[in-house]
């Protein structure tokens, strides 16, 4: 152990007297234990271990920024410590920042999830698929195991350990629309508090004005034959769609592909506010520069329209 006592330190040459009692532990008794156990229990700088394997930075015990791993029990067993008594003597390309990096360089293929558990309660992963709340941001990976159709993004520490660079992305959306552009389910994951990414309702086509779906994409949906038609900018009717089939406004995309649908039914899934008049020509609704002759009644009769229909 080290002492501070007079009796101790007289005729010790300098260079064998340290600042600290830690300093001199460390130096002399790298490997053993005993020396820091007796550490004043009052030193501010150096609290005494615990008995908990390992206790994490935002507990206060233990060192700062300095982190190793144990395989006393084996791999799936193991964990990462700031404890004096672990740290001490290892190489210093083997200590880590933050229990996080520790356990991912480490146990990234323990299934167990043991090292991971150990973090603060603050950074525990959630158990859901994918919360972009919780997690690590802007680091997303596509998850297959259920299969395809049930595949979804997820940044989870545990799920992004060991994934090559090229496929981690920033966003949630990114990540679905890349890997899973043809279905929907991974797009129903993205958390419902992601001001970007709302989740699309039940509706088939809400319009930029109600707020929901992708500002200023719209795509043509024929599912039920052109009479029933409609327009749409929810992301699973948009994700995949040639982008020279994608329109700025709801409106241009039925005039471009439903301007002979007896139905009407493009036009009217458009917000209440652009909904054509029943006037034969109003120049507040309808479209702007765009007038064309109607003869229905004969020429006498016959006036200029500006109308959608």
């Amino acid at each position: 152990y080290c002492s501070n006592l007079k009796a101790d330190l007289v005729n010790v040459p300098v260079n064998q007297i340290y600042d600290t009692e830690y300093e001199c532990c460390s130096e002399v008794f790298p490997t053993q234990a005993y020396c820091l156990s007796q550490i004043h229990p009052n030193d501010p700088n150096y609290n005494q271990p615990s008995g908990r394997p390992s206790l994490g930075a935002a507990e206060g015990y233990g060192l700062p920024n300095q982190f190793v791993a144990v395989f006393a029990n084996g791999v799936e067993e193991g964990y990462c410590s700031n404890l004096k008594a672990d740290v001490i003597g290892t190489p210093e390309n083997q200590i880590y920042e933050s229990e996080l990096e520790c356990c991912t360089d480490n146990f990234a293929d323990q299934t167990s999830g043991k090292c991971i558990s150990m973090l603060p309660e603050e950074l525990q992963p959630s158990a859901q698929p994918s919360i972009i709340m919780l997690g690590l941001a802007k680091q997303y990976v596509a998850i297959r195991a259920n299969g395809y159709e049930d595949g979804y993004c997820s940044n989870l520490k545990a799920d992004l350990v060991n994934v090559p660079v090229n496929q981690i992305y920033d966003t949630e959306y990114e990540c679905c629309s890349e890997v899973f552009p043809t279905q929907a389910y991974c797009l129903s994951q993205i958390h419902p508090n992601d001001p970007n990414y709302n989740q699309p309702s039940g509706r088939p086509s809400l319009g930029a004005a109600e707020g929901y779906g992708l500002p200023n994409q719209f795509v043509a949906v024929f599912a039920n034959g052109v009479e029933e038609g409609y327009c749409s900018n929810l992301k699973a009717d948009v994700i995949g769609t040639p982008e020279n089939q994608i329109y700025e406004s709801e409106l241009e995309c039925c005039t471009d592909n439903f301007a002979d649908q007896t139905s009407g039914k493009c036009i009217s899934m458009l917000p209440e506010e652009l909904q054509p008049s029943a006037q034969p020509s109003i120049i507040m609704l309808g479209l702007a520069k765009q007038y064309v002759a109607i003869r229905a009644n004969g020429y006498e009769d016959g006036y200029c329209s500006n109308l959608k229909a």
